[in-house]
């Protein structure tokens, strides 16, 4: 089974494992008897030479700084990106160093609406994330683990030591 994901403009159809990309003809959105449909081109040949984190994931940060990709605001091309330069430090970890993350790097790439207001509410403190939900494809996890690094990589997001106090 596989979901559909819209990065930018981008549509990617993809398995729940990020590194298998489904073949056009499997992915349910295109219509094979289309006239057009021969001239697509197969969505591993077209990311191949993309870069790769070593779990074989796209790194699309690496790929928007080589110009592999050019975000669209919208689906005509006419919108402007908007990089908000905004980071956050999630403190409710538990026993996990805290999260930093940083709005510029979600936004060189995706559009606010992306995630605001279907997955997150966009004020501070208004959405309470665990990583239940982030496993079961919610939250965080409608990408990360689908078109972006797995959550099973956990100092990528959990990446700001915890200030403890003393121990005795």
């Amino acid at each position: 089974m596989f979901k559909v994901f819209v990065i930018g403009c981008l549509v990617f159809p993809v398995l729940a494992l990020a590194t298998e990309l489904v073949p056009l003809k499997n992915d349910g959105i295109h219509d094979v008897n289309s006239d057009g449909f021969s001239k697509l081109q197969e969505p591993r040949e077209a990311l191949s030479d993309f870069p790769r984190r070593t779990d074989g994931t796209i790194d699309w940060v690496k790929a928007l700084d080589q110009k592999l990709i050019t975000p669209r605001a919208n689906k005509v091309g006419d919108g402007k990106m908007t990089s908000v330069n905004l980071d956050l430090i999630l403190t409710n970890t538990g026993s996990m160093p805290h999260v930093l993350f940083s709005h510029k790097v979600h936004t060189q790439v995706l559009t606010c609406a992306n995630c605001h207001i279907d997955i997150f509410l966009p004020k501070q403190g208004a959405n309470f994330i665990n990583m239940s939900n982030i496993m079961a494809g919610e939250q965080c996890g409608v990408c990360h683990g689908a078109v972006a690094f797995p959550v099973q990589d956990c100092a990528q997001c959990h990446n700001v030591p915890a200030k403890k106090g003393n121990l005795r």
